[in-house]
């Protein structure tokens, strides 16, 4: 029968047995903390004294047992024969709630197509209204789409103004994003025709109040209109300035200009930038080669409209220049050209012509495949040679054609002497006194080099001046 008041009646016996477990157990627990103790301190268990959790060591040195308050099951531990340590409290620590990270204070706008889509936070309503009409001004039939939010609690300094500067930047783009994230701004996007990142950058940062910082742009660039090429030499310098479509034009131009201006150095100042019309490299490389046969002068190409001036090496060159331009520049190129008559060179004694072949000679004369004529590539070198024959008028000048050793003798005399002869009927048509210059063929009877190579075999394919 359950008798539900009588409970009590067995705890004496619960009591006991729980004493009689832990009398049973306490010697083998203080006999392995004696045993641990020991080998931490290498001494013998005879000196340590354990009663409970509590231990006392006998010979050692206070400091030795700083070591031992973390061995497990150890309450206090002393030299024997000092106080117990009193056992310090366990410290109570209390979790405190993470503290959330501080959001920033961020404004975006973002233009695609025909909207501008604003969100983030706006401090007041006055903002938001001149927000919504910078975004509508960005550019033309604009649509917005208002998304923010007010907050009052915007960075401090000229918020506004930092706004109307993120707008400024926004109007340079044909799409894309900027972010105002408290004190730093950042552009995202492509330019609209004719801006480029680090114009736009440095705009920017002269109109943002003070406070605020451009963070980042990369804004890719716009379209280049009019689209620019522009090449002048002056001396002994080609300076290549304007754009070119994408880097392999670029190098195909700058090489261009190193070939033909033989006599001069090329720099490049060229920039890559879309925009470029059609065959706009076709059109370049034509004015490069009119531009290479004139002393000094200046070579624009504006998209379709190409611009030509300066002096030509010879008076009898300007119709050519003109002919081979047109020749060469696609047909909805416009061009103009304005080339005056070169002044006449003092004239040079048999040293100074010489000299000046010399120099001159050091670039072969090119021809082409058929060697009916003179090759377009070696057009200003000719020039060049034709105006130092008219200087010698006091000298009598022998152009001798050479070749490898190629082919047989005698046809070998006859293809140098034509070579030699397309150039002497060059100078003479320029006016040279045909009394004075005249044409010789050696084929290859007289080697610069060993025919051992087609290296050297170039070498002895020449065309040489002999001053008399």
């Amino acid at each position: 029968m359950h008798q539900p008041r009588k409970w009590w009646i067995g705890l004496p016996i619960l009591a006991g047995l729980i004493y009689m477990a832990a009398a049973a157990l306490t010697p083998r627990i203080e006999a392995d903390l004696t045993s641990r103790l020991a080998a931490r301190l290498s001494v013998d268990p005879a000196r340590i004294s354990v009663s409970g959790r509590d231990a006392a060591v006998a010979g050692v040195a206070p400091d030795a047992l700083a070591a031992l308050r973390d061995e497990p099951g150890l309450r206090r531990i002393a030299v024997a024969g000092a106080p117990l340590p009193a056992q310090a409290p366990a410290p109570v620590t209390v979790a405190e709630a993470p503290r959330p990270a501080p959001q920033p204070y961020v404004f975006a706008a973002t233009l695609r197509e025909s909207l501008v889509a604003l969100d983030g936070k706006l401090p007041d309503e006055d903002l938001r209204r001149k927000a919504e009409v910078l975004a509508a001004s960005a550019g033309p039939g604009l649509a917005v789409a208002d998304g923010a939010i007010i907050d009052a609690h915007a960075p401090a300094g000229d918020y506004a103004a930092a706004v109307g500067a993120a707008f400024e930047a926004l109007g340079a783009l044909a799409q894309g994003r900027v972010t105002l994230s408290d004190h730093a701004l950042t552009i995202e996007g492509a330019g609209r025709a004719n801006v480029r990142a680090q114009s736009l950058a440095a705009t920017v940062k002269a109109h943002l109040p003070s406070g605020f910082d451009l963070a980042r742009t990369e804004v890719s660039p716009g379209p280049v209109s009019p689209y620019l090429f522009e090449a002048t030499r002056k001396g002994a310098v080609v300076t290549l300035s304007g754009y070119a479509p994408e880097s392999a034009v670029r190098a195909r131009l700058v090489d261009f200009a190193r070939r033909r201006f033989f006599d001069a150095t090329v720099e490049d100042r060229l920039e890559i930038a879309p925009g470029a019309p059609p065959k706009f490299a076709d059109a370049a490389q034509a004015g490069l080669a009119a531009l290479a046969r004139l002393d000094d002068g200046r070579l624009t190409l504006s998209g379709v409209a190409l611009a030509l001036s300066g002096a030509a090496r010879v008076d009898g060159a300007r119709a050519e220049i003109a002919a081979a331009l047109e020749a060469g520049a696609p047909r909805d190129v416009a061009s103009d050209l304005r080339l005056v008559a070169p002044a006449p060179g003092a004239p040079l004694d048999a040293e100074g012509c010489r000299a000046a072949f010399a120099r001159l000679s050091t670039t072969p004369v090119l021809f082409e495949p058929d060697e009916t004529a003179v090759s377009d590539a070696s057009a200003a070198l000719v020039d060049s040679l034709t105006a130092t024959v008219l200087r010698c008028r006091t000298t009598a000048i022998e152009v001798a054609g050479h070749l490898d050793d190629q082919g047989i003798a005698e046809l070998s005399r006859d293809r140098s002497k034509r070579r030699a002869q397309l150039l002497v009927d060059r100078f003479v048509k320029a006016g040279a006194d045909p009394f004075r210059v005249w044409a010789m063929g050696y084929g290859g009877e007289r080697p610069l080099a060993p025919n051992d190579g087609e290296e050297n075999r170039a070498r002895n394919r020449r065309i040489e001046f002999i001053v008399r």
